[in-house]
This record gives structure tokens, sequence and C-alpha cells, in this order.
């Protein structure tokens, strides 16, 4: 967990300590700087910046767990979990003194090796805002420190063009190392960058169930997904064996959804299938694969791995992605918890939180502006 806070805080989001919005009265900074968040969270974000000396400049008081720092001379805005501003405050100290690089690096690891800053959690969320259409301009991070894209499911396949056509997809970025993180794009705002895809792919007319399958999927995972189906009696039926993590589930007729997850929760799907098929109710589904996990019988996803589903109907969010973080809390993480349900289904929904503090929590990822995605409303 070493080189964690100053690897993300230098290259995601900088430590500069002067920058543009010194022009800027007060007022100007702290409605400048809350923009990359949910509007749920705008209201109660602190909002400050550092001096020369790298010392904290408190603009104004949260009432709530994220704070915000406004444009840099980057051009970069950014917002995150307030139980990561001691380590964002002993950088930017550190880069005032003149410490920069690979010295700035040593630095942070021995501070943290003496215990003189506690590294962030787990899915520690970042938000960042830049107001040109030269790069990402809305984007969201999470942070998932020496995970690889094998154990989540993950795909490493830069977005970048398709984010700034308006309709990228999310990606691991430096699997395997203590800066690994996840890249959300958020397309479809008024923040975001312009565009998205000209049409809508009806899937309704794809016929061949393989095909079918992995449209939920980022397209660099689909050839080597393993799709498989069920029959009437819950047995598994195999279309294609695959060769990377993915299993995907064909449409389900029954429920409308198309399902990918890792392979490692095969065996869950399994017994969901052969217990739907006996009859059994949602509830006593649940209670029986939950019983499974805790005897040991059923593995757990990884925590941080991702499960991807497709709707093919407008009165749900159609592409979901979903981030599992069991017993995360938002205040832990910095993350929103108010339903996006609605501005997701008019094709400009954000990630949030569902389940918190429970084995159930996750994030949940709605995809806009895709060919697969619900249509943007103006």
């Amino acid at each position: 967990m070493k080189k964690i806070i100053v690897t993300l805080t230098l290259t995601l989001f900088g430590v500069a300590i002067s920058g543009v919005s010194g022009a800027q009265t007060k007022e100007e900074k702290i409605a400048q700087a809350v923009l990359p968040l949910p509007e749920e969270l705008r209201a109660g974000a602190a909002v400050y910046e550092y001096n020369e000396a790298g010392q904290r400049l408190i603009l104004r008081g949260g009432s709530n767990h994220v704070e915000c720092k406004p444009r840099d001379e980057n051009g970069f805005t950014s917002c995150t979990s307030k139980k990561t501003a001691a380590n964002r405050d002993f950088s930017a100290k550190l880069a005032a003194s003149g410490l920069e690089g690979e010295e700035l690096q040593a630095a942070m690891r021995a501070a943290e090796e003496a215990g003189e800053v506690e590294p962030m959690p787990f899915g520690t969320m970042f938000y960042r805002l830049y107001e040109k259409d030269d790069r990402i301009q809305l984007l969201w991070v999470v942070f998932l420190p020496n995970a690889t894209a094998d154990e989540l499911g993950m795909s490493l396949a830069s977005q970048r063009d398709n984010s700034l056509a308006g309709m990228g997809r999310p990606w691991m970025m430096r699997e395997g190392t203590p800066s690994a993180h996840l890249m959300i794009p958020i397309n479809g705002t008024a923040l975001s960058n312009a565009g998205g895809a000209p049409e809508r792919m009806d899937t309704k007319a794809i016929t061949d169930l393989v095909v079918q399958g992995t449209l939920p999927l980022p397209e660099d995972l689909r050839d080597g997904a393993t799709v498989i189906t069920y029959d009437e009696s819950g047995e598994r039926q195999v279309l294609r064996e695959g060769n990377n993590m993915i299993e995907c589930r064909a449409r389900d007729e029954a429920s409308g959804f198309t399902r990918c997850y890792h392979k490692s929760l095969g065996p869950e799907t399994d017994l969901r299938a052969k217990l739907a098929a006996e009859g059994k109710s949602n509830e006593e589904i649940g209670t029986a694969v939950t019983a499974a996990r805790d005897s040991g019988v059923l593995a757990t996803a990884p925590i941080g791995s991702i499960a991807y589903r497709l709707y093919e109907e407008d009165d749900r969010l159609k592409l979901l992605w979903v981030l599992r973080l069991p017993n995360a809390t938002s205040v832990e993480l910095g993350m929103p918890t108010g339903s996006q349900r609605d501005n997701s289904l008019a094709g400009q929904g954000l990630p949030w939180m569902m389940r918190e503090g429970t084995p159930a929590a996750h994030l949940m990822i709605p995809i806009n502006s895709t060919e697969l995605s619900n249509k943007k409303m103006m």
C-alpha cells in the first residue's frame, strides 16, 4: 500500500500551490470548485486551496464528507473524500518546499512508513473537471490499489478517444500498482464532452445469442468471454467457451436482462438458475445464496469487481455497470447516495452508491451516450 497517495495526487490531480483561481472572488471560487460533484453533495462540500507555502486555506467549511479545490494552474478542478485531507496537505507542504518527482514520492513513502500519513481506503472516489474539450471534461475515478484487471473483470483498453467524443466507457489504468484506478468518464451531462453515439443499436434484432450475450461488455472483452444460457430445468448450457475472466449469460427472456460478470460467480449463477427453475421466490433464492456463501460453498466476488448489465427497453436503465464494494459507506469513500435513476433514464445519469454499509454495497455506474444507452432527453 505504499506510494499510494502521492502517486495519485501528483498524476491525477496535482498539488498546485497557486493557480488561475487567484483572479476569482471567494464566492466564484467556491461555486466553481464544487462543479465536479453531483448536485446533492455541492452545498455541503468544504472548499479549500493552498498558498505558496503549501498551507491549506479554508474558503468554506463543509457539512458533508467531501471537499473540493478550485481550478488550478493546469486547468483541473478536483474533489474527494475528506478522509484523504491530511495526506494531500502533507504532499502540498513537501511540494512547496521544492520537492518534486521521485524526491517527493520518496518523502511521502517515508512519511507513510513512519505513520505520519494514512493510506486512503480502497474504493475512494475522486471527482475531476476540466473545462476544455481537448481532455476528458468530467471524470470520476475510483481508487483500486494493487488490483489487476483479471481480478476485477475490467478492461484495460483506453477509452480516451471515445470519451472525447462523448461516449467513453470506464477502464482501468496502472493495474497491479499502488496507483491502480478505474477511470469513469461521465457522458451526457452539461459538463461532459459533447457528442455521443449518433444512433442506437437495435439489439432486439440480434439473434446470435453469443453476439447478444456479450453486448454489455467493452469491446476488448467480448471475443474472449464465455457465453452461457440455461434450459427450463436450470441446467447450464455453454454456447461458447471463452478464454478471459468474463462470463456472460445471454438475454434472460423472463427478466429481459443480459448479464456479464467475473467467472468466479459462475457457480452462484448456476445455483440461482436452478432455484428459479424450481419455482423459488427471489427472497428464497437470496437466502439460499447467502447461506451458501457463508458456508464457503460459493465463492464471493472480489471487492471492486465489476458486473455488466444490459436491458433492452426504455423503462429501465439500459447499460449499467456495477462496482462491488461490500460493507463500504459513502462517508468512507466520498461517494453520493442519491438515486440517479430518473437522470439515467434521460441519458444523463451519474454514478451513485446503493446499500451502503451492507454486504451488498455497490456503486451503480450508468453508461450514457453509447449505442446501447438510454436516449438522451433534451
